[in-house]
Parts: C-alpha cells; structure tokens; sequence
C-alpha cells in the first residue's frame, strides 16, 4: 500500500543516525533541512528508548539494520532511510542526492510504502513486533534443536534444524532469502517460515496466509530467539512461540523512483 504525503505537511522531524555514519552526512541532512524552515525536533543515535511521537516523519542515516532500531524507536512513523550501508532495501534517498530529496521531500514528493510487520507470542509477556523477522536458532554451535511446527493448531511437521526463519514480505529479501527462502512482493498478505539447514532429505518453505499462526515448540533443548536482529533471549528447553502476521505496519518513505523489483534487481542481481 503505498500513498503520497501532501506538500506543506513537513514541519516537524526527528533523525536517527547510526554513531557510524560520518559528521559530514549529518551535517549536510540539518543544514537542507533548515534552508527548508523545518524544526528539527531531536536527534538521537539508534538504539535509544523511543523518541518522541509528534513527528511528521523521522529521517534515518544508516544501513537497513539502523531503520530496523528506528522502526522500533519510532513505531508509525513515516521512515526516510539515507543509504549509508550495504545493502539499503529499506533506504529511500540516495546521499549523493540529500539535498535535491530534501527539497523533493518538502514539496511533496515523498512516496509512502506500508509493509506489515510480525506479530510474536512467547509463553511469557505480551506479543512483540517485528518489521524484517523473528529467528528461533539453536544456542549450541555443535548441537541441532528439534521443532515440532504447527499451523492453524494443526501439527505439521518436526524438524531436526539449526532453526526457523519467519519473515514478512519486507524480510523477506534478508536472513531469509540467504536460508533459501523466496522472495515475496511487498504488498503481499503473508509471511513466510524458512528452516535453517535442516536435518532432512526433504524440506521447504512455507508461504503462509495473514490469518494463520504458526507454532514453533522446543523439544528437548533451548534456542535463542531474535527479533528484527535485535539482542537474542534464550526460549526453553520445552518452550513455543508462536507467529503471525500482525496488522500494525511499518511506514517507509521514499524520494527516489523506486518499486519492489526494481529495488530486488538493483539489490541483489
């Protein structure tokens, strides 16, 4: 889903920017910013507590991995990724261009890309979201975990696995596209859920609907799970989480003539 944010609707930002990214890039983004007349509301490396929800869109300088801590810092507000890092799928203005996007950006030319997130229930606490994925992987190096996986609370099938990718169409181009995973177009109603080097003759991914929930239950030993690539927390020996599409979104603004393939085809290929 994708709408246009109206010229004038601008007055009000907040920027992220990873302690990697260099002076001068920050620099560049305040000083167009106020040629502009737009208060800059906070600046905040990624990472800290959420900022504030006043904003009329939050400007992001770093990789993917800083606007997956920005989605969390700033959660429904509209994201402009700069691309600082390597791969920049999320990104939506190029550096070489900040001050042309920034005037674009203020004129009303800022596109908006909705792409909902993961919904994650552990036996504890209350669910969790998740813009890119949830990876359930095994705490041991040497040691295999075994997952018995149901779908709809119908038991599918267990696995002897290193673990189990389940990523939104937005992460599906991450984590699990490296795991064998396919690569699902951006307004697609699902998730999918890749396991990670099976113990198997015979395995696959699984595509699943916006309703359905998956369950992923341990059998014997702990795993780790990790959000969006966030810090793990161990799950254990017995425990399950389970899954689904939630119907919250993560807000990804965009200058740039951009679409899902073309991104994919400049990306990857």
């Amino acid at each position: 889903m994708a709408d246009q944010m109206g010229s004038g609707g601008i007055r009000r930002v907040g920027i992220v920017a990873n302690p990697k990214v260099g002076q001068g890039y920050f620099e560049r983004l305040v000083a167009a910013l106020k040629r502009g007349g737009v208060e800059i509301a906070e600046v905040r490396p990624d990472g800290e507590p959420d900022g504030s929800s006043d904003l009329d869109l939050v400007f992001v300088l770093g990789g993917d991995g800083t606007m997956l801590r920005a989605s969390r810092m700033y959660p429904g507000r509209v994201l402009l990724g700069v691309n600082l890092g390597k791969v920049g799928f999320m990104s939506g203005m190029l550096p070489d261009e900040m001050e042309a996007g920034v005037e674009k950006v203020l004129c009303g030319g800022l596109e908006v890309q909705e792409y909902r997130m993961l919904e994650v229930r552990g036996t504890e606490g209350a669910p969790e979201l998740a813009a890119n994925d949830a990876v359930l992987i095994k705490k041991r190096p040497h040691q295999l975990i075994s997952v018995d996986v149901s779908i709809a609370k119908e038991e599918l099938f267990a696995f002897r696995c290193d673990g189990f990718i389940a990523a939104t169409p937005l992460g599906s181009t991450a984590y699990a596209l490296s795991a064998g995973g396919p690569i699902i177009s951006g307004d697609a109603g699902c998730y999918v859920l890749v396991p990670i080097a099976p113990h198997a003759l015979v395995s696959r991914p699984l595509v699943l609907g916006e309703d359905q929930v998956a369950e992923l239950k341990l059998a014997g030993r702990e795993a780790l799970l990790s959000l969006d690539g966030d810090d793990p927390r161990e799950v254990p020996s017995d425990g399950k989480i389970e899954i689904g599409l939630s119907r919250q979104s993560v807000r990804i603004g965009r200058t740039e003539d951009w679409s899902w393939w073309r991104a994919v085809r400049r990306t990857f290929l």
